[in-house]
C-alpha cells in the first residue's frame, strides 16, 4: 500500500491548483493555491478550502469543486 505522503502527491497531481495535506488528527484538507478569491468571485458552491474524514471523501469534494470550476 502506498503511504499517505505519496497519496497526497497523487491527489495534487490529479487536482492541480490545490494544496493537500493530512492533519495530525488524521483529517484530510485541501486549499486552493494562487490568489485568494473573494466569496463573490467563487460563486455558488465553490470554496477556498475543503476537509474530509478520509482520502475518498476529500476526492469526492475535489471532483465536485472541479465540476463547479468548469461550470463558470
Amino acid at each position: 500500500m502506498t503511504g499517505w505522503v505519496e497519496r497526497i502527491s497523487q491527489l495534487e497531481a490529479e487536482f492541480p491548483g490545490w494544496h493537500i495535506w493530512r492533519s495530525n488528527a488524521g483529517r484530510w484538507w485541501a486549499t486552493r493555491t494562487g490568489s485568494v478569491l473573494r466569496r463573490e468571485d467563487l460563486g455558488t458552491g465553490r470554496v477556498m478550502t475543503v476537509d474530509a474524514d478520509d482520502e475518498k471523501d476529500l476526492r469526492v469534494q475535489l471532483v465536485t469543486q472541479s465540476g463547479l470550476d468548469g461550470a463558470r
